[in-house]
């Protein structure tokens, strides 16, 4: 029996040592999809809370409750000076006038400096100096690769709302094109009348 267990005890080390290796060998490959979707989470993470900003969901006073670690920290504040300003100027009326109709500007997007100053204030206010001070290059690879990711999907959107006001502001301009030609063509069929009678 004594040898039985002392058989027993060696073969158990060597299951454990063996499922060990298999799950270093399974935790790497899924380590790595699971990086990455971590990764991207953060990086949806990070536009999101500056989304939600903009379209005023959520206040300045309530982004430091969305980061909890120094890195995240870091890398937001890294990732919100480097998200562009006011990346859509108005290049159309936003409010109606006489018959016609305006076109706001998207504000999901459109970061002013004074709210980039805003959340920076609020993120900073109960932050170390080593957070202050840490740049782009201290981050962590996976900070580092969450920031990249979360700068593509930000510029991304901010083109394709881009695209999508153009497109409004044509519309809008062609509604004033064509209004404008038929009271001008009704114009002149009056004083064409009036010039025959």
């Amino acid at each position: 029996m004594a040898e039985e267990d002392k058989k027993i005890e060696p073969n158990q080390e060597e299951d454990k040592s063996q499922e060990a290796s298999v799950e270093e060998t399974d935790g790497k490959e899924l380590s790595d999809a699971d990086r990455l979707k971590l990764q991207s989470d953060f990086a949806l993470k990070l536009v999101d809370t500056l989304v939600a900003f903009n379209d005023r969901q959520i206040s300045s006073y309530e982004i430091p409750n969305r980061f909890f670690t120094k890195d995240e920290v870091a890398c937001f504040l890294n990732f919100l000076k480097a998200v562009p300003v006011n990346p859509l100027p108005a290049i159309y009326p936003e409010d109606g006038f006489l018959i016609f109709r305006g076109v706001a500007v998207p504000k999901s997007v459109n970061l002013s400096e004074a709210s980039k100053q805003e959340i920076e204030q609020a993120v900073l206010a109960g932050n170390e100096e080593e957070v202050q001070a840490t740049h782009l290059s201290d981050l962590e690879p996976d900070m580092l690769n969450s920031f990249q990711i979360a700068t593509q999907i930000y510029n991304n959107r901010v083109e394709k709302i881009r695209a999508s006001y153009l497109a409004n502001v044509k519309a809008a301009k062609a509604q004033v094109t064509e209004i404008s030609a038929a009271v001008v063509c009704g114009f002149v069929i009056i004083l064409t009348l009036a010039s025959l009678t």
